[in-house]
């Protein structure tokens, strides 16, 4: 029995109940009905989710929710909620998953992400900016800024930040780093700001993020908007509908990520295509401008390949928590087309941690791979 806790409803809701049907249906259907069906007398199923409305305080309540449902691996989508149940899951043997790692775990066999920690993203920006700013030709450092949360979540990324800055003197001038409270979408103080710098770091979600391009855009902001994976590729539908009538003011915008994208020759895009048209055929455009559907695969593709490896280790008939958790952290594989080897080492849970910068296209109207890989070094752990 799997469990689910995320926000479903809150401010990351439009970009998480995908990514969620995704992951459940790539259990549930894609994978019984595919030439590598589940082994006769295994069945994945799904308990109730737990919707934590991106309030912190329904965490550790949730947690105990799912647990009570039978829960045999945990699904926990936002890293800071991890970080509030602290060892609680590795102490009582549960296993868990999600997408964005936690720099402060990465050392929990009991835990495992798709993703690198958000301080790597922080970490990837930088170095994107200090490849993209043109030095020798405006005789200066870029000056860069960051917008984002009062919550842990920006911190996070501004400790990527701040690494860089101290590894790199002289190669940026700080232009402040900005917060605004949670569902906040009046940003005339914080626009006002940050419209000298050359980038602004937006580390928001939701209509966080839409309000604030467009609000900057207006006030005559000219210079790059870049995002980590909750921004730009989660709610682009958010942002082109907030700038309606002003598409070719989207230019300069960026984010970082790990993933292969729509338009790439992978065999992970062109399933997750079909199953888009199979099952969702009516939300096609839209989740064809979104990171949703790939996270959600990923990530079922991630469970699949620890419960397959249990099976593999113990039998089907008797994996249980344990058996889930070292098949977790068995995943080693590299998949066509992906920039990096999934796999855990004894300091990192962490599966992905390579990334590369995508650009907005506004001819086009999609996102588009730029060829540079980064590797964050200064917040990945070694061994």
């Amino acid at each position: 029995m799997i469990g689910i806790m995320a926000d479903l409803t809150g401010t990351a809701g439009t970009a998480m109940q995908p990514t969620i049907e995704a992951c459940q249906e790539y259990l549930e259907k894609v994978v019984p009905a595919s030439d590598n069906p589940w082994p006769e007398g295994v069945k994945v199923k799904f308990c109730i989710p737990f919707d934590t409305q991106l309030d912190y305080s329904k965490v550790p309540g949730g947690y105990e929710v799912l647990k009570g449902r039978g829960t045999d691996l945990m699904v926990i989508m936002n890293a800071q909620d991890k970080l509030l149940l602290g060892t609680t899951p590795a102490e009582e043997g549960m296993p868990c998953i999600g997408t964005m790692g936690l720099q402060a775990m990465l050392a929990d066999e009991w835990s495992i992400t798709t993703w690198s920690p958000i301080q790597s993203q922080g970490e990837v920006e930088m170095l994107f900016i200090m490849d993209d700013w043109d030095y020798a030709g405006t005789g200066r450092s870029p000056r860069v800024g960051h917008l984002g949360y009062t919550l842990t979540s920006s911190d996070f990324y501004q400790d990527g930040i701040d690494k860089v800055k101290a590894a790199n003197p002289g190669k940026f001038t700080w232009g402040g780093f900005e917060r605004g409270t949670l569902g906040n979408v009046s940003w005339t103080s914080e626009v006002g700001r940050l419209m000298s710098c050359d980038y602004i770091i937006v580390s928001t979600a939701g209509a966080m993020v839409s309000s604030f391009v467009s609000q900057a855009r207006a006030a005559g902001y000219t210079g790059k908007f870049i995002t980590g994976m909750e921004g730009f590729p989660g709610f682009w539908p958010l942002v082109t509908a907030a700038m309606k009538g002003s598409m070719d003011k989207l230019y300069g915008c960026y984010y970082v990520a790990w993933w292969p994208w729509w338009d790439e020759d992978v065999p992970v895009i062109t399933a997750v295509k079909d199953y888009i048209a199979k099952y969702h055929k009516s939300s096609e455009e839209e989740l064809l401008h979104s990171s949703a559907c790939i996270s959600g695969w990923e990530l079922g593709m991630a469970i699949e390949m620890g419960i397959r490896n249990a099976i593999e280790a113990v039998g089907a008939e008797n994996v249980d928590r344990t058996a889930l958790k070292n098949g977790l952290r068995a995943i080693d594989v590299q998949l066509p087309g992906y920039i990096n080897q999934w796999q855990t080492t004894a300091n990192s849970n962490a599966l992905q941690w390579n990334q590369r910068a995508f650009e907005y296209s506004i001819s086009g109207d999609k996102f588009v791979p730029l060829a540079t890989v980064y590797e964050p070094v200064l917040t990945r752990p070694t061994g």
